[in-house]
């Protein structure tokens, strides 16, 4: 008599040697060379993904950078209405402790950049450097910091006892250096500076407000006496405690020295964090990213105000 095929089946394989069998085929993981496969293919991916993922994120900061400076030509053209003159670059009263003012184009913007309430923490009868001014000057403001800076949201410049928030957007001085007469300059803001916008005859569209700077050491070839790290503050000016007759403009305004990012740029030029460029507000409210490899002739003579060149940012 024949058997079914399924009692040959169980006698030959009894049903456990089947259970364990079918077990063993179900529990067969990756081979080795299968693991290495899949990991070279992970790799890969991440490889061709990682670079636009940063890209898309310098792209928001750069972004975010560009609105701070936007809300930054609103209040300029706000106050100089109000005003009918700008603010001025940082205000300045000699005395032999130190500047007895000190407070910057940053500061008297306050009231116009939803701040009023930090604007009242100051006491301008009070020197910036002084105690009342102390717990104003030290709170780090969101508005002037650049996203892609490191260094600025939880840094501080310190001078001696006294200490003051980092920025990372500084007023277009110009040329000549910013270590000299102040007086002279030939950009837009100064110490004291009054300058109202019908005074600026090369063009608003064609003359620098505001421009952007890092916080931290200085680029490899920078060399300025025994300046080591580039230092911005939104509040003000700083006195130099060894000498309180150095009122250290340049920690509210840029000179246009050098082109942005300039290995040789220091502490009083533009050296913004974005790869290739910087981002400057221009007289007329808008913001325009300016390459590092811009004629300086051109730089230059978008940092004056009435300095008759021919010059715009493409």
């Amino acid at each position: 008599m024949t058997m079914p095929a399924t009692d040959r089946v169980s006698q030959t394989f009894p049903p456990a040697t089947l259970s364990r069998a079918t077990s063993r085929r179900q529990q067969r993981g990756f081979t080795l060379v299968e693991l290495l496969v899949v990991i070279a293919i992970i790799g890969v991916l991440v490889g061709l993904l990682l670079p636009a993922v940063q890209a898309a994120r310098e792209a928001a900061r750069l972004t975010s950078c560009k609105n701070n400076l936007k809300q930054f030509g609103v209040a300029m053209h706000n106050y100089e209405t109000a005003r009918e003159h700008l603010p001025t670059g940082y205000d300045y009263e000699y005395a032999a402790a130190g500047n007895l003012r000190g407070f910057s184009w940053g500061t008297l913007l306050l009231p116009l950049l939803e701040e009023t309430a930090l604007y009242d923490l100051f006491d301008f009868t009070q020197p910036l450097y002084g105690p009342a001014n102390q717990t104003a000057r030290e709170m780090h403001l969101k508005l002037f910091l650049c996203p892609t800076d490191p260094v600025s949201p939880s840094g501080y410049v310190e001078m001696g006892p006294d200490r003051f928030a980092m920025s990372c957007y500084a007023a277009n001085f110009g040329p000549p250096d910013l270590d000299e007469v102040q007086e002279q300059r030939k950009g837009v803001f100064s110490r004291n500076s009054r300058t109202t916008l019908g005074q600026i005859s090369d063009g608003l569209s064609k003359t620098l407000m505001l421009g952007e700077r890092q916080n931290g050491p200085f680029r490899a070839a920078a060399d300025h006496g025994n300046h080591f790290e580039y230092e911005t503050a939104w509040a003000g000016a700083i006195r130099d405690f060894d000498d309180p007759t150095d009122d250290h403009g340049h920690m509210v305004l840029f000179q246009t020295g050098h082109t942005p990012n300039s290995p040789l740029s220091d502490d009083r030029d533009v050296s913004a964090s974005h790869r290739g460029l910087a981002l400057f507000l221009l007289c007329d409210g808008s913001v325009h990213p300016v390459s590092e490899e811009i004629d300086f002739a051109v730089y230059s003579a978008l940092g004056t105000r009435a300095g008759g060149e021919v010059a715009a940012v493409e």
